[in-house]
């Protein structure tokens, strides 16, 4: 029986969480995949995807947002196949940023202009969909530095927008 690799948080901040990944086995590894999940605002669920090559391995994982709880599951590829998941939670240090104030106005039947407020020299997601549904499962997104954005969409139909 291949068992499931050991997850470690060595430490975090309010932007980073670094971990160590190995197996308490005999058996040959040849590497992980490593998933970090969280969620905004209830909506949306955020995935990264790490593959990493080795036995064992320290990894630091960046840009992350402040006072956030973060999900790592994990698990091996060995030569007899592939290992049950492993899971960790961890909860990024710091204070949260404040949602942002989104207004969205119709420039025309295909153009949205999204606005908002926030702190400068951060990097913020725009989502929108035609229902919540797609909105949580695979909605369209943009990503800027900037305080609005233009988005495109198709002609006689409601939008939700999430920044």
């Amino acid at each position: 029986v291949i068992p499931p690799p050991v997850i470690h948080i060595e430490s975090y901040s309010e932007d980073s969480i670094s971990f160590s990944i190995k197996m308490t086995t005999n058996i040959k590894v040849s590497g992980y995949v490593v998933n970090i999940y969280w969620t905004f605002d209830t909506h949306r669920q955020e995935k990264r995807t790490l593959i990493i090559e080795g036995e064992k391995s320290i990894q630091k994982v960046a840009n992350l947002t402040a006072h956030t709880p973060y999900e790592i599951s994990a698990w091996a590829k060995t030569e007899l196949g592939d290992s049950p998941l492993s899971f960790v939670h961890v909860v990024t240090s710091g204070t949260r940023p404040a949602s942002p104030s989104l207004k969205a106005k119709a420039i025309n039947q295909t153009a949205v202009e999204c606005s908002w407020t926030g702190p400068r020299n951060v990097v913020y997601g725009i989502f929108y969909a035609t229902s919540f549904l797609e909105l949580y499962r695979s909605p369209h997104n943009t990503t800027t530095t900037s305080h609005n954005v233009t988005v495109i969409v198709q002609r006689d139909e409601q939008y939700l927008f999430l920044v």
